[in-house]
């Protein structure tokens, strides 16, 4: 494998500025702000061009110039090293010109999917709808979690390292009727004043808003909390894009990723 330098965590937050919002997600801002545990792989330790930003899980990002040869060479080798281990390899890139130089390095073995990121408009934010009765609305806790079937403790593991660590830094609220948790919007990450929306319901409580009653209940504490509510997904994912519309966001740019498994 090519030797890249892994940067000290205290350049991390010198790094924000030099990626642009719009295209750069938000689990990147996560780990420069060390919200969660991850990784930065550059070029240069003084004057960085080139970026491979990865969280402990295994999702990575790579941006700036994609001339460097050696570059090119670690992310081949540092692939190649995930997939001797059977660990998940999901890469984000930053822009088209990544994307042609990226599938000649990758070989064809991974799945590729676009996928759209959104942008919240506030003028457009609308006071949470009233749930259906025997329903109630609470803010995800550890006992919460303890109950879910989607956002379990082994989801808050994989994405915030702990459950401790989503319950310190994290936000998210769920929709329960008993103790079954049937609808939630979580923040599968949170950095730079960002937080990007995870919603599930389960499939018998469809049909019946609560995946916009619990997101607007986020969007409403990202607004009283100074945060901005991030949203993205699948360019397919047409009961997504609808919610996400619904909710006042809207589509600002499609980028890809690549995905193993």
């Amino acid at each position: 494998m090519s030797v890249l330098q892994e940067l000290t965590k205290k350049k991390y937050s010198s790094l924000k500025t030099m990626f642009d919002d719009k295209y750069c997600p938000t689990f990147v801002y996560s780990i420069l702000d060390q919200t969660i545990p991850g990784a930065v792989y550059a070029d240069d330790q003084t004057f960085p061009k080139s970026f491979f930003i990865g969280t402990e899980s295994g999702i990575y990002f790579i941006a700036g110039d994609q001339g460097n040869r050696d570059f090119h060479d670690f992310i081949a080798g540092y692939y190649e090293e995930q997939v001797k281990s059977s660990k998940r390899f999901t890469l984000f890139s930053s822009s088209d010109t990544w994307d042609s130089v990226l599938k000649p390095i990758l070989k064809d073995d991974l799945n590729q999917m676009r996928r759209a990121a959104f942008s919240y408009q506030p003028k457009s934010f609308k006071k949470t709808l009233q749930l259906p009765k025997g329903l109630v609305l609470k803010r995800i806790d550890e006992d919460i979690i303890s109950h879910s079937t989607a956002f379990n403790s082994a989801y808050y593991e994989e994405y915030w390292n702990s459950v401790s660590q989503f319950a310190s830094k994290g936000f998210g609220f769920a929709v329960l009727h008993g103790n079954h948790v049937v609808s939630e919007c979580t923040s599968i990450f949170l950095g730079h004043n960002r937080a990007e929306m995870d919603i599930y319901t389960l499939e018998e409580y469809r049909g019946l808003g609560l995946a916009y009653c619990v997101a607007n209940r986020f969007i409403a504490f990202c607004m009283e909390n100074g945060i901005v509510p991030s949203w993205d997904c699948d360019i397919c994912n047409n009961s997504s894009i609808a919610l996400a519309a619904k909710l006042g966001f809207k589509t600002v740019t499609e980028y890809t990723i690549y995905y193993s498994g």
